[in-house]
């Protein structure tokens, strides 16, 4: 029998169409912890990402079927591939418009444009197909279900090293920069939430059973990240605060990313314990320490919840929670944490590396970051000439 089974390929067109509520969802997030005179540049830079990236993406699939030739594949293999693309296309678009909030009220439209086109076929869809195309990570038994390196360490270690080489916002450090619509962001990690769960439970065409036991772990995760982050700030703070708690949110949502095939309700708990704990610690203490400039903590709350939540994949991925076989060998501890930790490696060193090219070699022909006074002025009106305010 040719082609996919109904189940999955229905699920695969609901998950898709869930998946596009994340790059709205992250707009708002971050349009909502920006300064007033920066919120519609910033919430039109993660749009302007999923637009430019699926072009990119369709128009390669295409100049690649034209190379390749039809293969004769049948009407509904034709459909599946059409929607993995999408689906692809989705998870590209995320990690570009990740980058975007680690150098927002700063950066050029036209350079972010430029950039982006070139990281997502440069360095991210090269880490896609190690891990998700059969490269070598994968041949080593490495594990990502939906994108904890791909995405989330790709498009948090880019974020870093962007930052320290582009410079931080004037008067970063002396100067208040406060969110100036918390609402906003509350609502934008709501429609990530909802969205993840498309997006990493309807990753691939895995059986049905893996995908509802992959949404239970993705609602686990966040869950206990939540509260364990709301925890550490309340601790430390002496009172809870709603960015606090959805913050928590979203890093459980990026831990459980590489997991959510593999692992049961209880370590997605634990993952989702640690990621609000781990990703807590580096937002509030490592940047302080560190003095870089990650507008919106991409590399804290993605590079480092994507890495715990690949380690912890090592630790605890089940095969009897994916017996389907459809996302790769499990190997069981220790060899699949070494396998993980091996990938981790890789992908920090191959996303470190080939930004500080790109942006080198790129910063040769064009200017980063807007003008000081553009920047004084704020980048709505400066790079637009829209008010997002009166």
């Amino acid at each position: 029998m040719h082609g996919e089974p109904a189940a999955p390929m229905a699920w695969l067109l609901i998950s898709t169409a869930l998946v596009m509520l994340t790059l709205p969802g992250v707009a708002l997030f971050y349009g909502g912890m920006v300064r007033r005179k920066n919120v519609l540049n910033t919430m039109g830079l993660p749009l302007l990402a999923l637009a430019l990236v699926s072009l990119e993406w369709m128009l390669g699939a295409d100049l690649a079927r034209l190379v390749a030739g039809s293969g004769g594949t049948t009407e509904h293999e034709a459909a599946a591939g059409s929607l993995r693309l999408v689906h692809h296309t989705m998870a590209a678009a995320l990690a570009l418009a990740l980058v975007a909030g680690g150098l927002v009220e700063r950066i050029r439209v036209a350079f972010f444009l430029v950039f982006g086109l070139l990281w997502a076929a440069l360095v991210y869809a090269p880490i896609a197909r190690w891990l998700w195309g059969g490269g070598w990570p994968a041949g080593l038994g490495s594990l990502d279900f939906a994108g904890g390196a791909v995405i989330h360490i790709s498009a948090g270690v880019t974020a870093l090293v962007a930052a320290l080489l582009i410079g931080p916002r004037k008067g970063y450090g002396r100067t208040e920069m406060q969110p100036h619509s918390l609402p906003l962001a509350v609502s934008g990690a709501g429609l990530m939430w909802v969205g993840w769960c498309g997006f990493s439970a309807g990753r691939g065409l895995a059986s049905m059973n893996t995908a509802a036991g992959a949404f239970v772990a993705i609602q686990a995760a966040a869950a206990a990240s939540a509260l364990s982050w709301t925890a550490a700030e309340w601790i430390q703070r002496d009172k809870p605060t709603a960015l606090g708690t959805v913050s928590g949110a979203v890093a459980g949502l990026v831990a459980i990313s590489p997991a959510a095939g593999y692992v049961g309700p209880l370590p997605a708990i634990v993952i989702g314990i640690g990621a609000g704990g781990f990703c807590y610690m580096a937002v509030n203490f490592v940047k302080a320490i560190l003095g870089y400039d990650d507008s919106l903590d991409v590399f804290g709350m993605h590079a480092v919840g994507g890495t715990w939540g690949m380690v912890a994949t090592g630790l605890f991925a089940y095969t009897a929670v994916n017996p389907d076989g459809s996302d790769g060998l499990f190997y069981g501890y220790p060899y699949q944490l070494v396998a993980q930790l091996v990938a981790v490696l890789g992908v920090w060193a191959f996303a470190a590396g080939m930004t500080a090219l790109l942006l080198t070699g790129l910063r040769m022909i064009m200017s980063p970051r807007v003008e000081h006074e553009a920047e004084v002025l704020g980048l709505d009106l400066a790079q637009h000439g829209e008010k997002g305010y009166s």
